[in-house]
Order: C-alpha cells, then sequence, then structure tokens
C-alpha cells in the first residue's frame, strides 16, 4: 500500500543525458518533498556483451534490420546486471539510494511453493467446474466429429476424461484448447499435433491435435498415465 515508508522516487543511471536531467529533478523532489530515492537497473540481458545480441532480437521483434536508421534501439549497452561495486560507482555520494533497495528487499516476503502446478485462470460459467465443464465441451464436439458414436470410441473417450479429471489436468485442457482453437481462427499456423499428445482422443475432438488416435493406434497412456508425475506435455 502507498504512504510514509512505502513509497520511493526511483533513480536510474545508465549513461544518457536525458536521465542525468530526470535524476537531478529526483534529486530534488526528494528532498523538498521527503520522498527516499531508490536506484534501480533497468535490466534486459545479464552481460553487457550481450548488448548486440538483444539488438538482434529487437529488429526481430519489431520487424526491422540492423542498418534501418528509423527503428526501435536501446542506447549504450549498460541495460545488464550490474555488480553492487558497479553500482556503488554510478551512484557516488548518494549510498542511501542504494542501502533503500536493500531495505525493499528485506521488506519483500515471497515463499515458492515446489511440486504444485499454477496455470492461468480460465473463466469457467456458473455452476460448472473445470471437469464438468470439460466434459461438456467434450462431448459436444464429440458429437460433431463422430455422430454416430461407435460404442469403442465413446469408451475411449469417457477413459481419457476420467484420468485426466482424476489427475487434476481438466483446466490445464481447458486453456490448452482457447489457445489452439484461437490461434486457428486468427490464421496463427498451428502443427496437427506434437509428441504423445497425439495420442489423445480427447485432444482430438477439442481441436488441440489432428491426428485421430484411433485410426492410427495411437496410445493414450503414453501422453497421460497415473504413474505420470510431470504435467502432459501438449
Amino acid at each position: 500500500t502507498f504512504g510514509e515508508g512505502n513509497f520511493y522516487l526511483e533513480v536510474q543511471n545508465h549513461g544518457m543525458p536525458e536521465e542525468k536531467l530526470v535524476c537531478e529533478n529526483l534529486y530534488r523532489m526528494s528532498e523538498e518533498m521527503g520522498i527516499p530515492l531508490v536506484a534501480t537497473n533497468d535490466l534486459h540481458y545479464i552481460n553487457q556483451e550481450d548488448a548486440a545480441i538483444q539488438d538482434v532480437l529487437l529488429c526481430i521483434q519489431t520487424g526491422k534490420v540492423i542498418n534501418d536508421e528509423d527503428r526501435m534501439r536501446f542506447s549504450g549497452s549498460e541495460f545488464y546486471l550490474k555488480t553492487a561495486q558497479e553500482m556503488a560507482a554510478l551512484f557516488e555520494g548518494r549510498p542511501e539510494v542504494l542501502s533503500n533497495s536493500l531495505k525493499i528487499a528485506e521488506r519483500c516476503q515471497v515463499e515458492f511453493t515446489f511440486g504444485e502446478f499454477h496455470l492461468p485462470y480460465f473463466p469457467i460459467p456458473e455452476g460448472f467446474t473445470p471437469e464438468s465443464y470439460l466434459r461438456q465441451i467434450v462431448l459436444e464436439r464429440f458429437a460433431r466429429k463422430y455422430p454416430d458414436k461407435p460404442e469403442a470410441i465413446t469408451k475411449r473417450l469417457e477413459y481419457e476424461l476420467d484420468m485426466i479429471n482424476r489427475m487434476g489436468f481438466a483446466a490445464y485442457f481447458l486453456i490448452v484448447q482457447d489457445l489452439v482453437n484461437w490461434a486457428r481462427s486468427n490464421n496463427v499456423p498451428v502443427g496437427p499435433g506434437r509428441g504423445s499428445a497425439a495420442g489423445s482422443l480427447v485432444s482430438y475432438v477439442l481441436g488441440i491435435t489432428m491426428l485421430d488416435p484411433l485410426k492410427y493406434d495411437l496410445l493414450f497412456e503414453r501422453f497421460l498415465n497415473p504413474e505420470r508425475v510431470s504435467m502432459p506435455d501438449i
């Protein structure tokens, strides 16, 4: 929350003239308003020698080439992970802007839980769980793909749905099918199927893959089974 002791003015020094002007004004504001300062470094690559590689990636991202004059580029090669000594040299005479960085870090409480899957939020209609919603979508699309509902295929579908739901991956399938189907509807190239995911009838029915696993006698268990400790790789 904002308030006294929780608000800082950020200063940076990457050797750019405009930064010097900004910092001078921030120093003045800090003194006039009693707001503490903290030094940070804009980090875009680990080592200084990686600046050229980052510039190439920036060209790829923006559809430009290195020699284009009118393109986005970084000023200098100072956007790397600096040491404490390098930061101290940049803000010589202002030790408080560095010590404040440590104060903020010590106040942050972050706990990591390992061995758990943290998926993006996927909106589920009211009255549904991820499991029941996945089942409804799968059965609707199954009826369109297999209007005769052959017994063997229906049995395989129920088996896969049960396995997916028991292992807690219903939300994962909902997310992936949403991504893939959005990509296809927006002319983003998507492959017909990757690895063992092609062995899943549910993936095929949802449109995640384009190969009928029964036609090619592909095993679902290579993709997902109770002994698998990692998430299915689609």
